[in-house]
């Protein structure tokens, strides 16, 4: 464990515990009070023995609506306390984790309990046995600032340790994962109702929809993440024709989202850019390896079957739907700025922003990697051609931003 995570544990362990501090005098039950949290710890408990992992490190669970019914009822300190002590007893049980992967998850749930507890009270809603229709609005904040300070504290976690961009770890564990989460914020606001109306035993009628959503979710991240698995075969597929091109593929995906992060790009744009990327080459299939591995200039008909590979991909890619929105930039990621490229010679911003964004990653993995033809290329020579070609083969604005960051010597 590296020291910026280390520190940053250091910093929510100490925030959940100032806040507990704070939130103390208001934990005032009574022993019957007691007994029946007991219930709420078993159901806190069981609900972190049914995690859903998350395709890029990290978990989540269906505790989110055990933890709204106790901040409705019994406010944000109970909350803190029942939510952090399932996570204790849990990992006790289980074992084997890290004392820093238990302090982590108690303060991090107690965190986001707490402090969604304090943004339902300052926004008007009452604790206790209430008619909670009556405090609609503070209630559904409440589960916004829950989910996305919990969604953010552990995004971050899984960031400072994986030594990946915080951006990346958000969009691919949390993006559409993010509504499914608050999707169950009307569960826990019904089963408070419930709570207060029928007692413990109404809690029960929901047991099986919690499990159902928990299904639900899971199913969601497995298709996901099945999908991306499948790509990345395709991608491994197309790299192992060629020895001079392995991992190039992966490369070029990596470094379109890169520089489309730097763009602004929204989520949706860098999901499709990245499977864009990882199967910009697909059509490479389809050639001769012999024309591929060739190490000398190829002819002019052997030339013409080379660039026939970026319309092939796009036609390979064309029945899988959710591909269908990767067709155009697999289809046109050969295209130059100034209209000299193929399969169209389209121009400018004619040229779909995905595939100028990849035509640069390709170039410059193409320039930065031996091939049978050459050696890779140094920084110095990179740097050249990509100024010589800037609104030529390339987009000047991708350009820029890749210079930046080759100039600032960042990884990439």
């Amino acid at each position: 464990m590296n020291i910026k995570v280390k520190i940053y544990i250091g910093l929510v362990a100490g925030l959940a515990l100032a806040l507990f501090i704070y939130l103390f005098p208001s934990l005032s039950l009574s022993p019957r009070e007691y007994i029946i949290l007991s219930f709420f710890l078993i159901l806190s408990v069981f609900a972190e023995y049914i995690p859903v992992t998350l395709p890029y490190g990290g978990y989540m669970t269906i505790g989110f609506p055990i933890d709204f019914v106790l901040i409705l009822v019994y406010g944000p300190a109970v909350a803190m306390l029942i939510t952090s002590l399932s996570l204790v007893i849990y990992q006790q049980i289980k074992g084997k984790s890290p004392w820093y992967k238990r302090i982590f998850d108690a303060s991090q749930y107690a965190l986001s309990a707490g402090l969604a507890g304090l943004v339902y009270q300052f926004t008007g809603g009452v604790i206790g046995f209430q008619n909670f229709f009556n405090f609609i609005i503070p209630a559904l904040l409440c589960a916004i600032t829950y989910c996305l300070v919990n969604l953010t504290l552990v995004t971050l976690v899984i960031s400072f340790y994986e030594g990946s961009k915080i951006s990346k770890v958000w969009r691919l564990n949390f993006k559409d994962n993010l509504p499914t989460y608050l999707s169950e914020a009307p569960l826990g606001l019904l089963m408070a109702i419930i709570y207060v109306q029928v007692g413990v035993l109404g809690i029960g009628l929901f047991f099986l929809p919690l499990l159902l959503a928990r299904r639900s979710f899971e199913l969601y991240t497995k298709m996901r993440q099945m999908y991306l698995d499948t790509i990345r075969a395709l991608a491994a597929a197309i790299d192992a024709k060629d020895p001079y091109t392995k991992g190039h593929s992966e490369r070029v995906s990596r470094v379109s989202v890169t520089l489309g992060q730097l763009m602004n790009l929204s989520a949706e744009e860098l999901e499709k850019l990245e499977y864009s990327a990882l199967l910009h080459d697909i059509g490479k299939i389809g050639i001769d390896e012999a024309i591929l591995r060739k190490s000398v200039g190829l002819t002019e008909e052997e030339y013409s079957k080379i660039k026939n590979h970026s319309a092939l991909g796009a036609k390979i890619i064309e029945p899988v739907d959710f591909l269908k929105k990767s067709y155009e930039a697999i289809y046109h990621h050969h295209e130059r700025f100034n209209g000299g490229g193929y399969p169209d010679k389209i121009k400018g911003e004619e040229i779909p922003l995905a595939a100028r964004i990849i035509a640069v990653a390709d170039a410059y993995d193409a320039m930065s990697s031996d091939r049978p033809y050459r050696g890779k290329l140094s920084k110095e020579q990179i740097l050249k051609e990509l100024k010589e070609q800037t609104g030529k083969q390339f987009d000047p604005e991708v350009v820029k931003i890749l210079i930046t960051l080759l100039e600032k010597g960042e990884e990439i």
